[in-house]
């Protein structure tokens, strides 16, 4: 190698290695009850959809006409194929879907018939079996919440806890594990009232987990086995009935906080700042939103966030999103609805969808600045500098020992 080579190559090394540190140090880490019919086998087939578009609700939510249809023609093809178990699966949550929760039970009470009558037959069915437990104890639980959540009468709620635990152990992975956290949310109700005098002893939904803290406060739901809580309480959003429950979605916050997804974190805090100015309510008269969100925003959290970013994701992104799903899902609907009066149904009609485009898409989620850019920036300075001062000095003491060479001679 020659001599003169040696300052380039320094510059050469210190700015690739300069380029390097900023490219790893300013990194962004995030990334963007439920039923069982043919709706969720297609839901699930078709792909996990986007944690944020599940936040900002960017997810199918069908007009009821879309359940009306299914269960009349599914109620006639049950005439005709009475042994045909998805069948009453399609009835019951079709009629769940649409309030109709008294209904929906009694079509897993038929369908408990056919299933016995298969067994004694030697033609029992363990899959058919999960389904039949999973949805029952669904249809339960909404039954109570849509009735008032009364406290006073918690039978739909002990009822669900038991078919839904009877269903998991059945079929521990069936919906990526997701009816865990629905047993935990049932759980949580259960445990949180006192039988005889109706009082709520836990606040939030995390706390139904035994030893959810450690020693200092600090959530430990990885170490206890829960390192999928963000699949499992989003999955009860988006396949579930928790699109409007302050209780889930404050779950879901809890478990980004785990994680470390604070920009997460804040957008499931918008979701129930918007919920609560709505007029919906935690289940626990113990949980004071207010307070919560509060202490949220001032916790230590957020001390590596810059304020203008939290402003911008709660102010900006988040509003946008959201007007961007609902107006997703009206267009989406309405164009289902043309259809649906026309009498074609996505069931029946392979092409239902075919002329649906996506005219918009959702925001840009805005970048986290890196709390200590400011600190490699003056680190790249200093070894420019220092760089520079190498060279320098370098060609300084060659000149000098150029000239001293050359009065020696």
């Amino acid at each position: 190698m020659k001599r003169d080579s040696f300052p380039a190559l320094i510059i050469v090394v210190l700015v690739f290695g300069l380029i390097a540190l900023l490219q790893a140090t300013m990194g962004i880490e995030e990334t963007n009850g439920c039923f069982w019919d043919r709706d969720t086998l297609a839901y699930e087939a078709s792909g996990y959809p986007g944690i944020t578009e599940i936040i900002t609700g960017r997810f199918d939510r069908f007009p009821p006409l879309y359940y009306e249809m299914r269960l009349n023609r599914v109620t006639n093809e049950i005439e005709s194929d009475p042994d045909n178990l998805d069948l009453y699966d399609d009835a019951g949550v079709a009629c769940d879907r649409i309030g109709r929760h008294d209904e929906a039970i009694e079509w897993m009470a038929r369908k408990r018939i056919v299933l016995d009558q298969l067994a004694r037959g030697g033609n029992a069915d363990s899959e058919q079996e999960y389904h039949y437990l999973a949805n029952l104890g669904t249809m339960h639980i909404h039954r109570w919440l849509s009735s008032g959540a009364n406290r006073e009468d918690l039978s739909d709620v002990e009822r669900s806890h038991e078919l839904i635990a009877a269903a998991i152990e059945l079929n521990p992975d069936a919906h990526f594990g997701r009816e865990r956290y629905q047993l935990l949310a049932i759980k949580w109700i259960l445990d949180g009232y006192l039988h005889d005098d109706s009082i709520f002893r836990q606040p939030t939904i995390i706390e139904a987990i035994e030893g959810h803290k450690d020693h200092s406060g600090f959530y430990v739901l990885n170490d206890l086995g829960y390192a999928d809580a963000v699949e499992g309480f989003s999955g009860l959003i988006s396949l579930g009935n928790a699109w409007e429950s302050i209780d889930i979605f404050y779950a879901l916050s809890l478990a980004f906080r785990e994680q470390k997804h604070s920009s997460l974190n804040l957008l499931a805090q918008n979701r129930i700042a918007e919920l609560a100015q709505s007029g919906k309510r935690s289940l626990s008269p113990d949980f004071e939103y207010d307070n919560e969100y509060q202490n949220f925003m001032e916790g230590d959290l957020y001390v590596d966030l810059h304020e203008p970013y939290l402003s911008q994701l709660s102010d900006s992104y988040y509003p946008e999103a959201r007007e961007e799903a609902d107006n997703w899902v009206q267009r989406r609907n309405k164009y289902a609805l043309d259809r649906l009066q026309n009498g074609e149904h996505p069931d029946t009609h392979a092409s239902f969808w075919d002329d649906w485009e996506e005219t918009t898409s959702p925001p840009q989620m805005p970048s986290r600045p890196n709390p200590y850019i400011a600190i490699y920036i003056t680190l790249g300075v200093l070894l420019v500098i220092t760089t520079v001062t190498i060279i320098i000095l370098f060609k300084a003491i060659k000149l000098i020992h150029k000239r001293l060479r050359t009065k020696g001679a």
